[in-house]
C-alpha cells in the first residue's frame, strides 16, 4: 500500500474520531419499564451477590409472532439435544421451553454457585415417581416436610417452592437459604440495593434481559469488543485487581500496546453496570445498556462507541469488499445519552433476522 493511501485513512480516522468527540448530546430521560411485583419477589430466592442475572419470560415470548417465525423450530430442535439443567427438568416433569416453562430467572457467582428458579406448571408426583425409579438422582427429605433432588452426576440440587416454583443450585445451602423465603422476605438479591437499583433502570423487562454490575465482567464484555490479542488479555488480566483496577506493577516495553490498554480500562472502569434487554413484537428490539458514574461519563462513552462503530464500518468499506452482514447491522444502531445512562439500538426487522439466520452470525 502506498504512502498516499496510508496517509488519506488515517485523515480519515482522525476526522471521525474527533467528529464524535464534539457530538452534542441532549440528556434525556430514560423511561424503563417498570419491574413487575411478582418478578421482583422471585429475585429473593437468588444469590444476594451475583456475577451476572439473567431473566427470560418464555410464556410472553411464545405469544409473539417473532417467536412463531424465527425462534420456535429453533427451541423445539435445542432442547431434543439440550444436556443441561431444562434437559434434566424435561425428562423429570414434561415441561420445556416450548411448553409449560413460564419463567426462568439464572444467576450466577465467581466462586461457581448457580442459582436458578423456573416458574410454570409442574406435575410434582410425576417428578417424584420419576426420580425414584432413577439411580442417578437422590433425595434429601427436611424436616420441615420440604423433599430436595440431587442429581448427582450434575451436582444438581432442586425442589418445589410450590407447584408453580422450582428452585436449583449446585450449592445446597443456597437451597437450604430458600426454604424460609416468602413473598415479603427482603433477602437474596433483593438485600443487593445497588444491584437492584441498576435492575430497575433496564429498559425492557417484559421478554428477556440479563445484567452485571460487577467490574471484572465488564472489563470481559469490553475485551471482546477490543482489538487485544490473547497475550495482551492474558497480561491484562494479571495486571487488574479483584476490582477491575490497573495494578501499579503493570510493566510494559509497547508503548502502543499500554495505550490500547489504558484506553480500554478509561472505558469500563466509570460504567457501574451493564445490561441486555429484548423486546419481541414482529420485529426484535436489542438494547445494550450501559450505567455509568455521571452524565460527563455517559456521554464520553457514548463518543467513544460512536468511534468505533464508524471505524468497523470504515475499514469494511475500505476494504473493497462486500460488507458482511455483522458490519451491515451496525446501520441499525442507535446511540443516545439518558442522563448517566448510554444506550445502544437496534431494531431488527423480518429481513434482518433472516439475514441473520442465513450468515450465521450469532
Amino acid at each position: 500500500m502506498n504512502n498516499k493511501k496510508i496517509l488519506s485513512r488515517i485523515l480519515i480516522w482522525v476526522l471521525i474520531v474527533n467528529c464524535s468527540f464534539l457530538t452534542f448530546n441532549c440528556s434525556k430521560k430514560l423511561d424503563p419499564d417498570p419491574l413487575p411485583l411478582t418478578v421482583k419477589q422471585n429475585l429473593a430466592l437468588l444469590q444476594s451477590d451475583p456475577q451476572f442475572v439473567m431473566y427470560f419470560n418464555f410464556k410472553k415470548m411464545r405469544d409473539t409472532k417473532f417467536w412463531e417465525q424465527f425462534l420456535s423450530d429453533s427451541v423445539f430442535s435445542a432442547e431434543r439435544n439440550f444436556g443441561g439443567f431444562l434437559s434434566l427438568i424435561n425428562q423429570a416433569s414434561g415441561v420445556s421451553i416450548s411448553n409449560g416453562i413460564d419463567e426462568l430467572y439464572f444467576a450466577n457467582s465467581w466462586i461457581g454457585e448457580n442459582s436458578i428458579v423456573v416458574k410454570g406448571t409442574f406435575d410434582r408426583k410425576r417428578v417424584n415417581d420419576y426420580i425414584s425409579a432413577d439411580t442417578l438422582y437422590t433425595k434429601i427429605d427436611y424436616p420441615n416436610g420440604t423433599v430436595v433432588y440431587k442429581q448427582i452426576d450434575a451436582n444438581l440440587n432442586f425442589y418445589f417452592k410450590d407447584d408453580f416454583t422450582l428452585v436449583a443450585s449446585n450449592y445446597l445451602k443456597q437451597i437450604e437459604n430458600s426454604f424460609t423465603v416468602t413473598d415479603t422476605s427482603n433477602t437474596g438479591l433483593l438485600s443487593n440495593i445497588n444491584l437492584l437499583k441498576e435492575i430497575e433502570m433496564i429498559k425492557y423487562k417484559e421478554n428477556l434481559w440479563m445484567i452485571s454490575n460487577q467490574k471484572l465482567f465488564i472489563r470481559g464484555l469490553f475485551e471482546n469488543f477490543s482489538t487485544l490479542n490473547k497475550k495482551k488479555n492474558n497480561e491484562l488480566n494479571q495486571n487488574l485487581s479483584p476490582g477491575g483496577e490497573l495494578q501499579d506493577s503493570l510493566n510494559l516495553n509497547d508503548s502502543a500496546q499500554t495505550n490500547e490498554m489504558n484506553e480500554l480500562y478509561s472505558i469500563y472502569k466509570k460504567i457501574t453496570a451493564v445490561s441486555f434487554s429484548v423486546k419481541m413484537s414482529g420485529e426484535l428490539e436489542i438494547v445494550m445498556q450501559n450505567e455509568c458514574e455521571d452524565n460527563n461519563s455517559a456521554t464520553e462513552l457514548k463518543n467513544r462507541m460512536e468511534a468505533v462503530i464508524a471505524l468497523a464500518k470504515l475499514s469494511s468499506t475500505l476494504s473493497n469488499k462486500k460488507p458482511p452482514a455483522a458490519i451491515k447491522l451496525l446501520d441499525k444502531v442507535e446511540t443516545n445519552v439518558f442522563d448517566k445512562t448510554v444506550l445502544l439500538d437496534a431494531k431488527l426487522d423480518e429481513n434482518d433476522i433472516k439475514e441473520i439466520r442465513l450468515q450465521k452470525i450469532f
